[in-house]
């Protein structure tokens, strides 16, 4: 955070604007941080903001006390980048990389490994967590486009789809029995439809015959899944909820069970299984901010003992795991398995 910190071309900052400098970090954690950087006299506080009313408490402003800047350290790292990086361009302007540093770090080391996987694509939100961990970062575009616009390069590089609004269903075929997959987020919804759609796939972990978007909590409106269900006349229907492994997406799971007791309602454990392995390879986001914690015993029981303590650690650390980590290679990669079989 200091070298993010002595980028900033103003001298002041709130201790929300230092906080998303910071990055996923336990409140308790920065606020020793700042205690820190206050003696080592990086930041001095502004006493007239007065303070933030949390424990520990900081004041609500800082000066920023920069020191004369020394990128020696920068200089050595810029010659690390990928060769896409415009290095001259950096060498001249060290600030510029010191400014979006764990960006820029991010997507060198992702080219340097792994650039045969932007050869498939995905959605633009499925890229944005497989390259950064966070799954909003190329949506809000602000600091990526930066990057990009001072490299000369395009967007279309990372080979992403957007995903428009969406169709509330999509019907792969209708028969006697029906298995409805649902599915919390558009771009997950979009991917799998794509899939569905392109490559005539309906297999994953089990046969679906319907993909419904759930629209996040639109799904719990009481009445709203019933009415759905009275329209799929003639065919004994089974639901299956998959969404966020958070606590929101938890409690969406439970209130639309909850809301609609006469009918199948099942949670696609498979699913959030293989998100837990996924998630072995990432450093995972943090919880948003304002999510409340709800009761989730009733939900691991469809885990294993392992899984169980995986997922409430997961949660007790204030961490997440997306949908998008299952992105579209993966599962294309597992519907195409199912085809085999």
């Amino acid at each position: 955070m200091k070298e993010r910190l002595f980028s900033l071309k103003h001298k002041r900052i709130t201790v929300d604007g230092m906080m998303q400098l910071a990055g996923p970090m336990e409140y308790e954690d920065f606020a020793a941080l700042v205690y820190q950087y206050v003696e080592e006299n990086i930041l001095a506080p502004v006493k007239s903001a007065g303070k933030n009313g949390r424990r520990p408490s900081l004041y609500n402003k800082y000066w920023i006390v920069k020191p004369e800047s020394d990128y020696s350290t920068a200089l050595e790292e810029i010659k690390l980048l990928h060769p896409w990086f415009d290095h001259s361009k950096y060498a001249k302007h060290p600030e510029m990389y010191v400014r979006y540093k764990r960006e820029i770090d991010l997507i060198s080391n992702f080219l340097w490994e792994n650039a045969d996987r932007l050869k498939e694509p995905m959605s633009m939100n499925e890229r944005s967590f497989q390259i950064w961990g966070m799954e909003k970062l190329l949506k809000d575009k602000s600091i990526i486009k930066s990057i990009f616009n001072y490299n000369d390069w395009h967007l279309s590089l990372l080979n992403f789809y957007e995903t428009p609004e969406p169709f509330f269903e999509y019907i792969f075929s209708n028969e006697n029995e029906m298995n409805i997959l649902i599915v919390e987020n558009k771009d997950t919804w979009f991917s799998l439809r794509k899939i569905m759609r392109e490559n005539k796939l309906n297999q994953l972990f089990r046969n679906y015959q319907v993909l419904l978007y759930g629209e996040g909590k639109k799904i719990t409106s009481r009445n709203r899944l019933k009415e759905y269900d009275n329209l799929l006349t003639g065919s004994i229907n089974r639901y299956y909820y998959f969404g966020d492994l958070d606590y929101e997406g938890i409690e969406i799971y439970q209130t639309v069970l909850e809301n609609n007791k006469e009918l199948d309602i099942n949670l696609c454990a498979a699913l959030y299984s293989w998100m837990l392995v996924e998630a072995k390879e990432y450093s995972l986001p943090r919880t948003k901010l304002g999510q409340k914690k709800v009761d989730i015993n009733a939900f691991v029981k469809s885990f294993t003992v392992q899984e169980s303590e995986e997922i409430k650690a997961i949660l007790d650390n204030g961490l997440y795991i997306p949908q998008e980590i299952l992105n579209y290679p993966l599962l294309k990669g597992k519907m195409m398995e199912g085809l085999k079989r």
